[in-house]
């Protein structure tokens, strides 16, 4: 999974419900599944035909928008969240949650080091490598979950 935007500049429901539809397909294919029960899957096909369309400005509209980000939330990897940018309201992706990887590391959960190398035998928990020009990778059993430069 990629850290980082998937959609900017845009806070239209026409927008951002197609394409988090998209990653729901690709991230959570099973509850996809449910949310698609017609042709058009939960979007009424005059809508998806106009995107103009009152309903984009409906409740369903604004309640689908928001079970697709708690549903993108619970599929973001580990120690991340899916919504909007810190910086950027409009900038919607999967971003690293810092404070919860430092309690992670704070609490002896997670390991935080420059080098894998620097790893004991014995940990078999996430580990965070941060190297000397910030970029950070975060590992588990020996594969890389996601990294962010």
């Amino acid at each position: 999974m990629s850290i980082g935007t998937v959609t900017r500049g845009t806070l239209r429901p026409q927008d951002l419900i197609p394409t988090f539809l998209d990653l729901a397909r690709e991230y959570a294919p099973e509850h996809y599944a449910q949310l698609c029960v017609s042709p058009f899957g939960p979007i009424p096909a005059h809508a998806a035909e106009d995107e103009d369309a009152d309903w984009w400005h409906s409740e369903d509209a604004g309640y689908l928008l928001e079970e697709l980000q708690d549903l993108l939330g619970e599929s973001a990897p580990a120690y991340c969240y899916f919504g909007a940018h810190e910086g950027d309201g409009s900038d919607f992706g999967f971003w690293p949650d810092w404070s919860a990887l430092d309690d992670a590391v704070h609490d002896g959960d997670a390991l935080k080091v420059s080098d894998l190398a620097d790893v004991p035998d014995d940990w078999n928990g996430p580990v965070l490598v941060v190297n000397d020009h910030g970029n950070a990778t975060l590992y588990e059993a020996g594969a890389e979950i996601w990294g962010a430069v």
